[in-house]
């Protein structure tokens, strides 16, 4: 198993500046603890979450992040294509993989339109449909050794080209959610699967095996290590001290757009899901080095292996220095335990 993490930027700063330099921080320091990617939430202007701090472009980001680190990689987590014009997204991946010397992830989706976020303005075709198209036309514009034609639904051009070309093989993470069809086009054009916290454990392991029963039509075939799954971890001296560090901790967007309903006890109410709901629960794994050690075993054996485990961040539960240490923690005292954690290949028939 390694670990990166999932900047899922959500501080409630009425300042910008605040939250972006508060999330360089965390990125520096699961740099410096060898912590191997990090995905920055891309709360956009044209879909998404709408506050004053959110981050509408993170390749900016990415490439102040990367000036400041030695190591770790970086991707938007994730750019929602059908608002952006496909060149211009290749465009800007190909500067960022020379900005940043190969550590740039891309990063793609369809876009959140729903729960708490406001879609502005009106897309000439269905948002999945120019997803898939987007993405056919970004992997020409990489890969073309001469200007070509497209003729597309959404989008046409005559001898297009982008200048640069990548520096390296840019390697592509999708956030999947519990559609099949997203599962199924990941694994199709060899792409990361990009899946978030708020699905259940029994919804993961559903979600990794319609990936891995899916046929790829370029690059290397879906299998467990390629998975990216983000869940909440937060190491402290004991259950008690993580209920109270933790207590009171923002995560309504999720909450109120029902993203996580599936959570709710038998009988209860969206009010029933509380910090200390999660991490009695086991949930959120949260609580000394040792139950943390077991919850996130206990995870991964449930859900059959994945690749790489990545920590929620991005967000002011707790405070400054109690999310540092408790990040240090789990580098020194949990993940040295489940390094050993290694998924099993995929059988051939698959």
């Amino acid at each position: 198993m390694r670990f990166g993490l999932f900047t899922n930027g959500n501080r409630l700063n009425q300042v910008a500046k605040l939250s972006y330099d508060a999330d360089l921080q965390e990125i520096i320091l699961a740099d410096k603890l060898g912590m191997e990617e990090a995905w920055i939430s891309e709360h956009g202007t044209l879909v998404g979450f709408q506050a004053p701090d959110q981050l509408p472009s993170a390749d900016l980001f990415i490439c102040k992040a990367a000036a400041l680190t030695k190591q770790i990689r970086m991707g938007p987590g994730i750019r929602a294509l059908p608002y952006y014009h496909p060149l211009q997204v290749a465009t800007d991946v190909a500067v960022c993989d020379h900005l940043t010397n190969g550590r740039y992830l891309a990063g793609f989706g369809v876009g959140l339109g729903g729960g708490r976020g406001v879609q502005r303005g009106k897309l000439p075709g269905p948002a999945r449909a120019m997803f898939h198209e987007a993405v056919d036309m970004i992997l020409t514009a990489w890969s073309a050794k001469e200007p070509f034609d497209w003729p597309g639904q959404f989008w046409q051009g005559e001898q297009c080209d982008i200048i640069p070309k990548p520096l390296t093989e840019i390697e592509v993470g999708i956030a999947c959610s519990r559609t099949e069809g997203t599962l199924e086009f990941c694994a199709e054009k060899s792409f990361y699967p990009l899946i978030s916290w708020n699905p259940s454990t029994q919804q993961i392991k559903g979600m990794i095996e319609s990936y891995l029963h899916a046929g790829n039509k370029r690059g290397k075939p879906p299998a467990r290590d390629r998975v990216r799954v983000s869940r909440v971890v937060y190491v402290a001296d004991s259950v008690k001290q993580a209920r109270a560090q933790l207590h009171g901790a923002d995560f309504a967007g999720a909450v109120i757009g029902g993203r996580m309903d599936h959570f709710i006890p038998e009988g209860g109410s969206r009010a029933d899901l509380t910090m200390e709901y999660f991490i009695d629960n086991e949930i959120f794994f949260c609580g000394e080095p040792d139950r943390v050690t077991r919850q996130i075993r206990d995870f991964y054996e449930a859900v059959g292996g994945f690749g790489v485990l990545l920590l929620v961040a991005g967000k002011d539960w707790a405070t400054p220095r109690q999310r540092a240490r408790a990040m240090r923690r789990f580098m020194t005292e949990v993940a040295p335990k489940l390094t050993s954690l290694v998924p099993a290949p995929v059988p051939a028939a698959a």
